[in-house]
């Protein structure tokens, strides 16, 4: 396999992580990662709160993920975008949900 053309591979999903968390806290203008701590806020977010309505913060998925080929198995990291086809929601809607089962 050439490093330098995409290969596309059929793979199975064997197991997701779930000992580091699923997702994490970003602005909800810039997408700057932010700490657990609630009450955090991104410098833009800070300067300019007066002049927006937005939500402050929103959660993005990271998974830690074993897939499996016909050939080996790999350990990836799925983010936000590719995550979101997987789920059938955002990371916060999934959140939301995990809250209450």
């Amino acid at each position: 396999m050439e490093a330098d053309k995409p290969t596309t591979m059929i793979c199975t999903l064997l197991a997701i992580d779930n000992t580091t968390g699923f997702s994490y806290r970003v602005c909800s203008v810039c997408e700057q990662t932010l700490p657990d701590n609630p009450s955090s806020l991104c410098k833009f977010y800070s300067l300019n709160a007066f002049k927006t309505r937005l939500p402050r913060t929103k959660r993005l998925f990271r998974l830690l993920m074993s897939i499996a080929s016909d050939t080996k198995v790999l350990n990836v990291i799925c983010f936000d975008r590719a995550a979101k086809v997987l789920f059938g929601c955002s990371a916060d809607e999934f959140f939301d949900f995990a809250k209450f089962c």
